[in-house]
């Protein structure tokens, strides 16, 4: 069996990451994978965590099974926070999931499997592994413009591909802070754009998987809402990898929106056979730890304080690139970096420049320009800048 085995290449943001941690240079710079960094370098574990996790010690009495559909105080806590109150509670269904990558498979099975003729619609760009698992469960992908290189959030152009698509698509809809591109159409585009989701018969597909990390948490919120308040269903994938610093814990959710449809608890049992099959329960820590913070208001308060701490230091390293790559060349327009939320950006390389920065430079980007902002260091900003433009 194993002599059929024909050798696949890496995920390329695992790659990069593996060829940054190889490389001895001291002046290595790694805008790869998608993780905050602060100005040591250091992914930190915030206070609010370490203070929950401390709380758990010492009142868990079990380390029994969650179940199938993990925590629902966590999950109906989470989609408080983030949906509008008209929708909030019996229109909504959901389960723990295996942080946001496990939440987009598992609703990517429940979408096609009651709707087995359906497409995917990403942007173009989009994160990687949206095509991975879209592909992986064996659905059609097709695809909308995006912008890479302008703050321009092009809704018209998305509309307009959007025709094409069948009464029944999925349409796949980042819940704030682009990935890669870091740009994000404003509340009324937003809304301009579910509306014309909704009045082609489609149905949205928001991965939010940068709460917190673009204008504020409730300002982030605001974005899945809106989306929410338009669409008679809505397929729902939150993460709090990011938000919470809790990467490793893999913990998000998987939400079903469906204002005044009385058939969501034959959706969700759907959903939670899919879950049952693929891993049987979600792990409980990261959950436990995001209730916990939720349920504390003390924690709660010093989570969202530390979080804006963070989304501050990711504006200022974007402000900074965009001023110190206008420096370094100035017949580009660099704005759109300084505009752009999150921590993810894009430069204007080929895959072969984006080796040799790479190999030349000890700069890592991923081979399409993706770079990730977040915990560059500020203090040689110019030194990085006049190290990207070489592959201009």
């Amino acid at each position: 069996m194993f002599d059929n085995a024909v050798a696949r290449p890496l995920d390329q943001i695992i790659a990069i990451s593996r060829a940054y941690q190889a490389d001895p240079r001291e002046d290595k710079v790694d805008f790869g994978i998608g993780v905050y960094k602060d100005e040591t370098g250091l992914t930190p574990i915030m206070r609010a965590v370490k203070a929950a996790e401390q709380k758990l010690i010492d009142t868990q009495t079990t380390k029994t099974y969650v179940g199938v559909g993990g925590d629902q105080a966590f999950v109906e806590l989470l989609a408080k926070e983030v949906l509008p109150d008209h929708v909030y509670g019996t229109d909504m269904v959901g389960i723990q999931s295996i942080g946001g990558s496990g939440a987009v498979r598992v609703l990517a099975e429940l979408a096609l499997s009651l709707n087995p003729g359906a497409s995917f619609w990403i942007p173009d760009p989009s994160w990687p592994n949206h095509r991975a698992i879209f592909g992986a469960v064996g659905a059609r992908i097709a695809t909308y413009p995006y912008p890479k290189f302008t703050a321009d959030s092009g809704i018209d152009a998305i509309l307009e591909a959007l025709d094409a698509a069948s009464p029944g698509d999925v349409v796949v809809i980042h819940g704030g802070c682009h990935n890669p591109t870091g740009i994000d159409p404003d509340l009324e585009e937003l809304a301009k754009l579910a509306e014309g989701v909704v009045a082609r018969g489609l149905i949205p597909f928001v991965d939010s998987a940068y709460l917190g990390f673009g204008r504020g948490w409730k300002e982030d919120a605001e974005r899945v809402a809106v989306v929410a308040d338009k669409a008679p269903e809505m397929l729902l994938a939150l993460s709090c990898s990011k938000n919470f610093g809790i990467y490793r814990e893999r913990t998000g959710a998987a939400l079903l929106v469906g204002k005044g449809h009385t058939n969501l608890a034959a959706a969700n049992s759907n959903l939670l056979a899919l879950a049952r099959a693929n891993y049987s329960m979600p792990p409980d820590h990261g959950a436990a730890i995001v209730r916990t913070i939720f349920q504390d208001p003390a924690l709660k308060a010093d989570w969202l304080a530390e979080l804006k701490e963070i989304r501050e230091t990711i504006n200022t390293a974007r402000g900074a690139l965009a001023l110190a790559l206008a420096r370094a060349k100035q017949d580009r327009d660099w704005t759109y970096i300084d505009k752009g939320m999150g921590m993810f950006s894009l430069i204007d390389v080929t895959p072969e420049a984006a080796a040799a920065l790479r190999e030349e430079q000890g700069v890592y980007i991923i081979p399409d320009g993706r770079m990730n902002v977040a915990g560059i260091d500020i203090t040689k900003i110019d030194e990085i800048a006049a190290k990207l433009v070489t592959a201009l």
